[in-house]
């Protein structure tokens, strides 16, 4: 019978993979940051926001790419679209080979206790190159979410009624190769030098003003995470505002809550 795992298992299970990684990148000159809620929660509250049960890290595409192709470990795989044609996702996720997890979504589980892992990319100076790359990139987000959201009994009908007549539609699209359009879209202008605006592109859930001037990827710090020293771009304050707005301020109590709706189990 397999073992269930609860959150702060899986919390220390994410940092003992987190180390790994940070051991990885150092030792191989790839400099990686905390990003999203992980790096509001290392500023905050110097590891996990109190209610939050997930990790994401975020690197350059060029390491980004260095990573996903060199780390290797025992106990750790790295889950990527071009891998495995089952990952519906367009990002990499490190995982705990040894657990499983089941996340209520309408695509398979292939992976257990993960911590993400974000391209950061590069977008056009041109603001009408840029608008045309963002609705490109909003029509195939909506493409995403239509297949692999799941009917909720507590999401209104309409939300639900929605969801079916898009997921019929979609019947003959695999969310894999939409997760892959993803992806080369996210990663168009990587090879371009001197864009001024870096960004995580790649999500279904990307905003223009998360957008970040490039420089804010040039420098790098330590900061402190739970029992750890891990890696953050040095103008956390310029992201995390840009991100969360007044990220020092905490959020009303009834969205002080996990927007993660899974099970995790020992294998």
């Amino acid at each position: 019978m397999k073992k269930r795992i609860d959150v702060s298992e899986l919390k220390a299970i994410q940092l003992e993979m987190l180390k790994a990684v940070d051991v990885f990148c150092k030792n191989n000159g790839l400099r990686y940051s905390l990003a999203f809620g992980s790096l509001l929660g290392a500023v905050r509250h110097k590891g996990y926001i109190p209610w939050d049960d997930d990790l994401d890290i975020m690197l350059l595409r060029e390491d980004y790419n260095k990573f996903i192709s060199g780390f290797k470990s025992s106990t750790y795989t790295i889950v990527e679209p071009s891998r495995n044609r089952d990952y519906a996702l367009p990002f990499a996720k490190v995982y705990d080979n040894r657990t499983v997890i089941n996340e209520y979504s309408n695509t398979k589980s292939v992976y257990g206790v993960y911590i993400d892992v974000f391209p950061v990319d590069n977008v056009p100076d041109d603001l009408h190159e840029l608008n045309r790359f963002m609705r490109h990139k909003a029509w195939l987000n909506k493409l995403h979410i239509l297949k692999v959201v799941r009917c909720h009994k507590n999401r209104l009908f309409i939300k639900n009624l929605i969801l079916v007549i898009g997921q019929v539609l979609l019947a003959f699209k695999s969310v894999h190769n939409i997760a892959i359009k993803m992806n080369e879209l996210s990663a168009k202008y990587s090879t371009l030098d001197n864009c001024k605006f870096r960004g995580i592109i790649v999500p279904d859930d990307n905003r223009m003003d998360e957008f970040v001037p490039s420089e804010y990827f040039d420098s790098y710090i330590t900061l402190p995470f739970e029992n750890l020293e891990v890696m953050a771009i040095k103008n956390y304050d310029g992201y995390l505002r840009a991100s969360y707005g007044d990220y020092m301020k905490y959020p009303p109590k009834d969205k002080q809550i996990s927007h993660h709706r899974f099970e995790v189990w020992w294998i």
